[in-house]
């Protein structure tokens, strides 16, 4: 199972965490870009495009959004 499933599967008790603070909140932020990242990638776009258009959306640096994804897509 991957991060991303985890929160997938468990996403309502992850907004109460950080709701309440046990979460840090920059997880939903992490969330969102995963999210949009996949999207460009289900769109049929090669990844490091898709990288480079999720890095855009978001005004970051595609180094950043890579350790996110890569994060993401890790087993827990």
């Amino acid at each position: 199972m991957t991060y991303f499933e985890y929160i997938n599967e468990n996403i309502e008790t992850i907004k109460y965490e950080i709701k309440i603070g046990l979460m840090p909140f920059v997880l939903m932020k992490h969330i969102q870009i995963y999210t949009r990242f996949d999207y460009y990638i289900r769109l049929g776009r090669k990844r490091c495009v898709s990288i480079l258009n999720t890095a855009e959306d978001f005004s970051m640096n595609e180094r950043s959004v890579y350790y996110i994804i890569k994060r993401m897509e890790s087993e827990i």
